[in-house]
């Protein structure tokens, strides 16, 4: 137990260093697009580098893993492959959704343009637009390759989850550690809300699709030791110490040894690594967890589908508004007060069920979806702020999905 003591020591002290100074929150993004041929047709592993490597300027640095390009880092974000050739970027944090909104829509168009000349396309989609998950072949990441045949053995989705799902997510920075503690309790409270807002799944498994939340649907059915509601996350005594024990105790999948990965099963960071773990060994073993919120140097809330542009903007200003104000946070904390870990995994299955006529939490989905807005829109004194909130103000009134709303014409 001393090599895990001290492994949890090592965690948490990376955990402190990662508290900000009390000011205005920053917000950090990230989405995954499918890229396929005009036809429908997937894209190939050397057709995506190629398009990166176009885009790449020659004062951004290259990302290269496993001996392979997989994208590069410009001053404001980076780009690069998930495992079914899905392009990602990473904004780095802002402290104006307005500011990440216009460097994301820069990107898209570049990413646009320049696959339109090759005759390629993007989708702001949270399912792959044309094909069945098994049909998608996997970028050679031996990472990738590792998570893949474990989840064969953990649940029934996990192949669909790599090659065929894509995401938004938003990092929020904490203070202390009980402000990580109230927004992770928080951001887990919310997902529900989140999956149906952005729910954005046209197409499932090669089919016009019409049941909510697919996206949320499939996490759950991935490998419970990493995916969902975090352990102890409602027990009083949560906090950075608890989730580093989770992080170091369950299976790990694959270990990073040096600058390369090794496929390691179901043993344990406190089983492969020694007592003083490196900073890019916590980095990989914090990575390997994909709960609904998730704990590195910020918060990472990871509930929500790939949306079209207007509705990414809605979805950062609501995240960015409750957390970025500590009344709009306790009063979420107290409206949900006593929720358990067991009733936000019923809320997600229940949205994934029944949409905008779900029960969550004992409510209707729907008076809780405004109640939730108007906390947002009292609490953005900006017209212009306000203004990005009402694409989603839209859809909740006239109970539609952004699959919904966006394809019902298709």
């Amino acid at each position: 137990m001393a090599k895990l003591d001290e492994q949890k020591r090592v965690l948490v002290e990376y955990f402190q260093q990662g508290c900000k100074p009390e000011g205005k929150l920053t917000l950090g993004l990230e989405v995954e697009h499918f890229v396929t041929h005009a036809g429908g047709e997937p894209v190939t592993f050397g057709e995506i580098q190629s398009v990166m490597r176009q885009m790449q300027q020659p004062y951004d640095t290259p990302i290269m893993i496993d001996g392979e390009y997989m994208g590069y880092t410009t001053e404001q974000y980076s780009v690069s492959l998930e495992p079914a050739c899905q392009v990602e970027i990473s904004i780095m944090p802002q402290s104006s959704v307005l500011k990440i909104m216009d460097i994301y829509n820069q990107f898209y168009l570049q990413l646009s343009m320049t696959l339109a000349a090759r005759g390629l396309r993007a989708w702001t989609v949270s399912y792959h637009p044309t094909r069945r998950a098994e049909e998608l072949p996997l970028i050679p990441k031996q990472r990738y390759e590792a998570m893949d045949r474990y989840f064969k053995n953990t649940g029934s989705c996990g192949i669909q989850m790599m090659r065929a799902t894509a995401s938004t997510q938003l990092s929020v920075d904490y203070y202390s550690e009980r402000d990580f503690v109230q927004k992770m309790r928080a951001a887990c409270l919310l997902t529900p809300f989140f999956a149906l807002l952005s729910d954005n799944a046209v197409q499932y498994q090669a089919h016009r699709n019409n049941a909510y939340s697919v996206r949320t649907r499939i996490w759950q059915d991935v490998d419970s030791d990493r995916c969902g509601v975090p352990p102890h996350l409602m027990d009083p005594d949560f906090g950075f110490e608890r989730y580093a024990e989770t992080i170091l105790t369950r299976p790990l999948i694959v270990a990073l040894r040096g600058n390369r990965t090794k496929a390691v099963g179901r043993k344990s960071a406190q089983e492969i690594y020694g007592s003083h773990l490196l900073k890019k060994e916590v980095e990989h073993v914090l990575s390997m967890f994909f709960f609904d919120a998730r704990l590195k140097t910020y918060v990472e809330i990871r509930g929500a589908d790939c949306m079209p542009p207007k509705f990414i903007a809605a979805y950062a200003q609501l995240v960015k508004t409750i957390f970025g104000s500590q009344a709009a946070l306790q009063n979420v904390l107290r409206h949900y007060e006593g929720v358990n870990t067991g009733d936000i995994a019923n809320a997600k299955m229940a949205v994934c069920k029944d949409g905008f006529n779900a029960w969550v939490y004992g409510r209707p989905i729907g008076k809780e979806l405004a109640w939730l807005l108007l906390q947002a829109r009292s609490r953005t004194p900006s017209q212009e702020e306000r203004a990005l909130l009402e694409p989603l103000a839209k859809l909740v009134v006239m109970k539609k999905t952004i699959r919904e709303e966006e394809h019902e014409n298709d």
